[in-house]
């Protein structure tokens, strides 16, 4: 849903923070991309196979995965 909406599998984003938090992340990202901004707040965020929590903070050079909500039975 997110690729499709952004056109794109991947964006690069560059912060003005050194150690930003996921949440900051996502509220550049939202601004940077406002297409995706309605989608971010219920996705799930990831690095490798760790979830993250809004307020982890990141180092700046991290490819975080965003994972929409998925629905099935």
């Amino acid at each position: 849903m997110l690729r499709r909406l952004a056109g794109a599998g991947e964006y690069v984003l560059a912060l003005d923070t050194a150690s930003p938090s996921v949440a900051e992340a996502l509220t550049a990202l939202a601004v940077a991309r406002p297409e995706l901004a309605a989608s971010l707040g219920r996705c799930a965020c990831a690095i490798d196979d760790r979830l993250l929590l809004r307020r982890d903070t990141l180092r700046g050079d991290e490819r975080i995965a965003l994972l929409p909500p998925v629905a099935g039975g």
